[in-house]
Order: C-alpha cells, then sequence, then structure tokens
C-alpha cells in the first residue's frame, strides 16, 4: 500500500515538472538566418524562371516568325519582288501575302496581324521600296513588339526581314538570343521610316519603322 502511494505521488511530481518545462523558442538570430536563406533562393531562382519563360516566348515567337517568313519568301519569288505592290494595303490585298498563310495568322490592310505575339500584343508588318529605283526591290518586315508590347521601346523587339534585291531573296532576324543572318544584309535595325539601302557592294541595310 505504501509502496502504491508512493509510486502515485512520484508520478504526480514527474507530471507537474513535465507540465511546467516551457517549449524552447527559436533565437532571434536563427529566425534571421532562415529569412537570409529564404532571400538568397528567392534571388537565386527566380530569374531563372523568369529566363526560362523568356525562352518559351521566344520560341514561340520564332514559329510564327518562321511561318511569315515562308510566306514572304513565296510572294516575292513568284512575283519577281514588290512591284505589284505599292504598300502594306496591296500586299496584304487580293493575290497578296495572305495567300500563303494560315487563316489564324493573316494580316489585315493596315499591317496588324489577327494572331498576337507572347504578350498578347498584335505581330506587325512593314513594307519598304529600295532606294535604287527598281521598284522590284524591297523588304518585308514582321515585328513583335517584345515584353514591354511597346515598338517605340526597340530594346526587347524582335523583328524579322526578308529582302528581294535583283532576283536574290535573304532573311535576317534580331533581338532572339540566336539570330538568322545572312551575309548580303549588311544591317537590320529601328529607325524613324522604313528604309532600304544598297551599296556599292551590293550589301543591304534595311530599317523598320520603330
Amino acid at each position: 500500500m505504501v509502496k502504491s502511494m508512493m509510486k502515485f505521488w512520484s508520478k504526480k511530481a514527474n507530471d507537474g515538472k513535465k507540465a511546467n518545462q516551457k517549449k524552447r523558442a527559436f533565437t532571434l538570430v536563427e529566425i534571421l538566418i532562415v529569412v537570409a536563406v529564404i532571400g538568397i533562393l528567392f534571388v537565386t531562382l527566380v530569374p531563372r524562371i523568369d529566363f526560362a519563360g523568356d525562352k518559351a516566348r521566344e520560341t514561340g515567337i520564332k514559329t510564327d516568325f518562321r511561318s511569315f517568313e515562308l510566306a514572304a519568301e513565296q510572294i516575292l519569288r513568284e512575283n519577281a519582288g514588290l512591284g505589284e505592290f505599292d504598300d502594306v494595303e496591296a500586299l496584304t490585298g487580293a493575290n497578296g501575302i495572305n495567300m500563303y498563310l494560315d487563316k489564324a495568322i493573316r494580316f489585315d490592310d493596315s499591317g496588324e496581324c489577327a494572331k498576337k505575339d507572347q504578350w498578347n500584343q498584335a505581330y506587325t508588318m512593314q513594307m519598304v521600296a529600295s532606294s535604287d529605283g527598281n521598284d522590284n526591290n524591297g523588304a518585308i518586315m514582321f515585328i513583335s513588339n517584345g515584353k514591354d508590347s511597346t515598338l517605340d521601346e526597340t530594346d526587347d523587339n524582335y523583328a524579322l526581314v526578308v529582302t528581294y534585291y535583283d532576283g536574290q531573296i535573304e532573311s535576317e532576324t534580331i533581338g532572339f538570343s540566336t539570330n538568322i543572318e545572312s551575309s548580303a544584309i549588311e544591317s537590320f535595325e529601328a529607325g524613324d521610316a522604313e528604309a532600304m539601302t544598297v551599296d556599292a557592294s551590293d550589301l543591304i541595310s534595311v530599317t523598320y519603322k520603330k
């Protein structure tokens, strides 16, 4: 009986001690270390996620540009240049470039595409005759305004040019991590107006209107 009573009171005493023990809290230093680690992971991983997203968008634009390029090459080849088309309205009219494009990616007479780019902005098309006086020579250009969705800010624009000069068709892109380049095209860039010039060495320079 005495032993039983002693065990009972000993158990009660131990239970009381356990109940009175406080759980150990995190120290301020430990909390700061955890916050710092989370911050480092955030800074390291977020740019990579954003980069992967940009690469996927770029791939989508490349796919659309390939369709535009093939259509432009076809219209230039079959018409021996741009002599039949005075402007974008004519180029998108009857017997124009839309004959070679799926309905979902055709252009209206202002040069705006039915399909949006990866930032939900319409692709645009521009054309220009060469300054050499030959009406057949010229260029067709396709532009995506890029991440900022602004044509004026050209740092992140994607653009494709398909040129026709004396029977030769050439293509070049700008803005991509890997661009199509042509030895016949000396430069392709944004400017205040569309232009295509050819120097004494038959090297082509093209400007799209930003």
